[in-house]
């Protein structure tokens, strides 16, 4: 289910959410991809009119990065593109749509940091990109010189030895008990470590909805979570 703003909509309190205003505003693509970014397919989420201009500034940075393609990929990005490609794979097959475009986000994130590289990183990440926003991705495969439409493109394998390079198990712990593990890149940010941790399900049922009040983070080995 989706609510508006933590409230259930409903049309006495005049926080029906109305799709043809934000397609107006938004475009279709960027309205259809933050719908499926809100929560878990099969628990929907909070509709804030603030988050769906995250989505935008996603796909401006990746209109942007496509438009400045390099001739080099480093070791590091290649891995990072088989990980990524692993991770979407598996989420979109699970209906996981909230944690597949948080992966691409952290993957587009990543190589605006390295700079951008060839179009070896790109065309993978867009054919990704085309069941979330259609139309944009579409245009993409057209500026990197593709003729026929993206989705008559095989969807993009990975290399299992690329993408375990790196990898380590942390332990996750919800007040002090062990939860759940989860693999990740070693040395992966704090920040994407916990969007991972507050998005994988053994740990949600755990937390169930209260508020984390401190997080205790040892870098590849332990997320501490207490509520």
């Amino acid at each position: 289910m989706i609510v508006k703003d933590g409230a259930k909509m409903s049309k006495s309190r005049g926080n029906v959410v109305v799709p043809d205003a934000y397609i107006q505003q938004w475009g279709a693509d960027t309205f259809r991809m933050y719908l499926m970014f809100l929560g878990p397919f099969q628990e929907g989420g909070d509709f804030r009119d603030e988050g769906i201009v995250g989505i935008r500034r996603f796909l401006e940075k990746v209109w942007g990065l496509v438009h400045e393609l390099g001739t080099k990929s480093s070791a590091a990005a290649e891995q990072k593109l088989h990980r990524t490609i692993r991770k979407i794979t598996a989420d979109t097959e699970a209906l996981q749509y909230n944690t597949a475009i948080a992966a691409m986000m952290e993957y587009v994130n990543e190589l605006r940091e390295q700079g951008a590289g060839g179009t070896e990183l790109f065309e993978p990440l867009v054919i990704m990109l085309a069941p979330y926003a259609p139309h944009f991705a579409e245009e993409l495969w057209e500026v990197l010189g593709n003729k026929e439409s993206v989705f008559q493109a095989r969807w993009p394998s990975y290399d299992e030895r690329l993408a375990s390079a790196g990898d380590v198990e942390i332990a996750v712990q919800v007040n002090g008990k062990l939860r759940s593990r989860l693999t990740v890149p070693r040395g992966m940010a704090e920040k994407d470590v916990l969007d991972r941790v507050l998005a994988d399900e053994v740990v949600k049922k755990f937390v169930n909805g209260q508020k984390v009040k401190k997080v205790i983070y040892v870098q590849d080995r332990l997320v501490n979570l207490v509520v």
